[in-house]
């Protein structure tokens, strides 16, 4: 019997590519380069693409620049002379117009106090009786609105008015050398106060109902750098707001009144209104011609 012939090649191939599955050749395992890490599939679609970051959005720019002019912008911070007077008249053209109608429950406290007329540091004195000195714009506003309904639950029908709107002499920063330091750079002209003169009417809730009437003086300061309201000043309240309150109880519980003791030549201490009077003169003078 004849040896078999060996197969050509392309009949061997053909034979092993039908005796097992085909096999994939092998990546190089010892390779320069790192083979590629695969790409993550988006969640999105492909026509869509993601919406750039905030801060590289028209909207993102818009805000960082609004921030900008903010800061650029500060109220508090030094203006020019023409600013300042357009300010100080703005100023004084706000208490022109809400002082009269400080007792209106509709008017509150952002309107009494714009940050636009007011400094966020606003310091606000009052007199002796009331011991109490507020630093800041919030604090200012409260304490407007505290007077407002105090006032209110104690007296009916207020009205406020404006006697007097002037300009007070400019403080003199003789005494204090480190103000006189701080202002030396500063003109003149920028030193500006104005005294208000307020009166004030109402009726008591408590009896007896009759009017009472208040006077006030205030001083407002402007700051000389910004030309906003810094200090307001209350200089004097006369009589006293709870002064009526006080003489009704007097008069309700131990029977004398402040203006009976004026009356009966007893200067401002109450005299009694039920003390024994002592005989008159005539009587007197007949007695001993008798």
């Amino acid at each position: 019997m004849p040896p078999l012939r060996p197969l050509c090649r392309a009949c061997g191939l053909s034979s092993r590519a039908a005796a097992g599955p085909s096999r994939l050749p092998l990546s190089r395992l010892f390779s320069a380069l790192s083979p590629r890490q695969p790409e993550s599939t988006p969640f999105f679609s492909p026509p869509y693409r993601p919406s750039p970051p905030s801060s590289y959005s028209r909207k993102g720019k818009e805000r960082a620049v609004e921030g900008r002019r903010g800061d650029e912008e500060d109220p508090e911070l030094e203006v020019s002379d023409k600013e300042w007077e357009m300010r100080v008249g703005k100023a004084m053209l706000h208490l022109q117009t809400t002082l009269p109608h400080f007792f209106r429950p509709d008017e509150g406290g952002v309107e009494m106090c714009p940050p636009e007329v007011f400094s966020r540091n606003m310091v606000l004195k009052l007199p002796a009786p009331f011991p109490v000195k507020i630093s800041s714009l919030a604090g200012y506003s409260m304490a407007h609105t505290l007077t407002r309904n105090g006032m209110s639950a104690l007296f009916a029908d207020l009205t406020c008015s404006l006697d007097r709107m002037s300009f007070s002499p400019s403080p003199q920063a003789a005494g204090a050398p480190a103000a006189a330091f701080f202002t030396k750079r500063l003109p003149s002209h920028r030193h500006k106060q104005v005294r208000v003169l307020l009166s004030i009417r109402g009726t008591p809730r408590l009896p007896p109902h009759n009017e009472a009437l208040w006077h006030t003086s205030s001083l407002y300061t402007f700051s000389p750098y910004s030309g906003l309201i810094s200090v307001h000043e209350v200089e004097t309240i006369r009589p006293l707001p709870g002064e009526g309150v006080g003489e009704w109880v007097m008069s309700r519980v131990l029977g004398w009144t402040s203006r009976h003791a004026l009356e009966g030549g007893g200067g401002g201490i109450p005299i009694p209104s039920r003390a024994a009077v002592g005989p008159r003169r005539g009587r007197i003078e007949r007695k001993e011609e008798e």
